[in-house]
């Protein structure tokens, strides 16, 4: 319970955030950074950690096109992956109803094609990637947002840290940011 009342406390402070945003969001020509960052001390191979960073332009209204990089570490393993990526929202927040209330949040989908590699001191692969995103950019201010998501990848080889091992696939569950302007 104690690892999760950071993200509930993250997700209530995004709920109750009811920010005033005026341009830009998930409009074409708007760039996109972002990122998270994860860390555990007591991993059966020792100290991991994980770092995702992601940016783009929004080509058109809701639409992303950008890159990606993931790198996954912990005593025994290091893997990394390069990719291109798309995201397309289904509710943009600066996209008024009728009566000219603002959503929040902007829940996502995410694809992304490109290259791996891992090696565990003993052995090492690469491989082509294949991943899908789901997720949902909290708005706290008009230009930052809190982004939880969920990344699914499965890789040709090998690359993924897995305890001391190395496996194809990686699903993991993110707390981060993205900034807009």
């Amino acid at each position: 319970m104690k690892k999760a009342l950071p993200l509930l406390f993250a997700a209530a402070l995004a709920g109750a955030a009811a920010p005033a945003l005026a341009g830009g969001g998930t409009l074409a020509g708007t760039v996109n950074a972002g990122g998270a960052l994860g860390y555990a001390s007591s991993t059966v191979a020792g100290s991991e950690f994980d770092l995702d960073l992601h940016g783009g332009v929004y080509v058109v209204d809701s639409v992303l096109a950008g890159g990606n990089l993931y790198v996954q570490k912990n005593d025994a393993v290091t893997a990394w992956e390069l990719s291109a990526t798309g995201r397309f929202h289904f509710l943009d927040p600066w996209l008024t109803d009728e009566g000219g209330a603002m959503a929040s949040f902007s829940p996502y989908v995410g694809l992304r094609l490109g290259w791996a590699s891992g090696d565990n001191k003993v052995d090492d692969d690469t491989g082509a990637v294949l991943a899908f995103r789901l997720g949902t950019d909290f708005f706290i201010t008009d230009n930052f947002a809190v982004d939880l998501y969920v990344d699914a990848a499965t890789s040709s080889g090998d690359v993924y840290a897995d305890k001391a091992e190395m496996k194809s696939s990686n699903v993991r569950v993110h707390l981060g940011f993205d900034l807009f302007f």
